[in-house]
C-alpha cells in the first residue's frame, strides 16, 4: 500500500499549489494519494460536537491509515487557506471525544510535511512555524517543507533543484 497522502486546499482548482504538488509526484517512483479537501463538506469545530455526521471523521480514518501526510496551501495572509484551517481545527475531536481518542493517537510517530505557494520568494516564518507546532503538539515528526514562488505563475523548471531536495525527504 501507498503510505504517503497528500491533503489539499486551494480557493483555485488546479492552482499553483496543486501544480507544485503534481511536480513532485510526477517523473518519481513517490507514489502520493491526493485528497483535494474542495470534494468535502465538513463544518468548523464545534465545542458541542454537533458536526459529527459530517465528512471529516471518515476523511481522517483514510488519512490515517497513510505513514506520511502532506499538507499542500497557497499561504493566504501568512496563513493556510480557510479550508485547511477549519480542517487542523477538527483533529481536535480527536483529541476531545473520549470515544475518538485512539484515532488522534494514531497521528503519533507519523511524519508531515508542508508544499505551499505564495507570491514571495519564501514561505512566511509564521507560516511553516504554525505547521510545526501543530505537528509537535500531535506527536507528529516534521519532514520539512517545498515552497515555490508564485508572484509570475507556477513555472516548474525553477523548481527542479527544490523539487529532488523535497523528494529525498521520502527516501
Amino acid at each position: 500500500m501507498n503510505n504517503t497522502v497528500a491533503i489539499l486546499s486551494s480557493a483555485r482548482a488546479h492552482g499553483n499549489t496543486e501544480k507544485l504538488l503534481n511536480s513532485f509526484t510526477l517523473n518519481t517512483n513517490i507514489n502520493v494519494d491526493i485528497i483535494d479537501l474542495s470534494k468535502y463538506s465538513f463544518s468548523e469545530y464545534d465545542y458541542n460536537y454537533n458536526n459529527q455526521d459530517d465528512d471529516f471523521l471518515p476523511l481522517m480514518e483514510k488519512i490515517l491509515s497513510y505513514e506520511k501526510i502532506i499538507f499542500a496551501s497557497p499561504v493566504y495572509w501568512y496563513a493556510v487557506t480557510p479550508t485547511m484551517k477549519k480542517f487542523l481545527d477538527r483533529i481536535s475531536d480527536l483529541l476531545d471525544l473520549p470515544h475518538l481518542l485512539d484515532s488522534g493517537r494514531r497521528l503519533r510517530g507519523k511524519t508531515a510535511f508542508v508544499v505551499c505557494s505564495s507570491a514571495s520568494t519564501q514561505a512566511s516564518n509564521s507560516f511553516i512555524s504554525a505547521f510545526k507546532e501543530t505537528f509537535e503538539y500531535l506527536g507528529m515528526y516534521y519532514g520539512g517543507f517545498l515552497h515555490a514562488n508564485c508572484a509570475d505563475g507556477y513555472q516548474e523548471n525553477n523548481y527542479v533543484d527544490d523539487l529532488n531536495s523535497f523528494r529525498l525527504l521520502f527516501k
